[in-house]
């Protein structure tokens, strides 16, 4: 099955077309359910089997962040999508409309879960790493629209610009561009930033006097 579901993807990668979401999700639930079945069975109180877990969680978490921002969050054919937040988000990039107490109780959330999955099961390190992959992505989109980013997450960055400032069909991940790359929607231009694009997605005050490129993230 998973040779078959390679097929396919090599097959729109070739078309230089992207992949559809129920092929995305089918490749996503035959590479990770069999693992993470297994690890199930065999987990025990050994850290490493908990560290596996949690990055496990964390891991699918990634693919949710994908997944619901490129099928969900950008469903044009919804009557409500040019209310959404999103995208007035789109339109006004400076405006994070996620609230700061809001991040704040995530990764509260995160770090008691993690408390309880130490303390009373092993079981819940998986749901843990999704819920702080889920904290951290809160936190990330924040800093990507900071040009300070650019000293600890440029390619990110310029990634995330790239969805905002180029096309909105492409570069939807925040925290790691690898499904991006995978499901070919990481088709990054290379062209220069312009000072119109950096007052745009930072504000006119915050724009970088330095100049960038966007490089292909492969």
């Amino acid at each position: 099955m998973i040779f078959y579901m390679l097929g396919l993807l090599s097959y729109y990668r070739l078309a230089k077309k992207p992949v559809p979401s129920g092929i995305c999700l089918a490749f996503f639930f035959v590479m990770a359910a069999p693992p993470v079945a297994t690890l199930y069975l065999l987990l025990n109180k050994h850290w490493v089997f908990q560290a596996i877990a949690f990055i496990a969680g964390w891991f699918c978490w990634t693919f949710i962040e994908y997944f619901t921002h490129r099928f969900w969050l950008h469903r044009k054919d919804s009557k409500h999508y040019h209310e959404s937040n999103h995208f007035n988000h789109h339109t006004h990039p400076g405006k994070i409309f996620t609230k700061e107490a809001k991040r704040l109780v995530i990764a509260s959330a995160a770090v008691l879960l993690i408390y309880f999955s130490i303390a009373f099961s092993n079981y819940l390190f998986l749901p843990a790493g999704i819920l702080t992959g889920y904290a951290l992505y809160g936190y990330m989109h924040v800093w990507l629209h900071k040009p300070v980013a650019i000293h600890w997450f440029s390619k990110l960055r310029e990634f995330h610009i790239q969805h905002h400032c180029g096309q909105t069909e492409i570069c939807f991940g925040v925290t790691v561009i690898w499904w991006d790359v995978l499901f070919n929607t990481a088709m990054v231009t290379g062209k220069p930033i312009s000072l119109k694009i950096k007052n745009f997605f930072f504000g006119k005050n915050k724009s970088e006097k330095n100049s960038l490129t966007l490089n292909q993230p492969v």
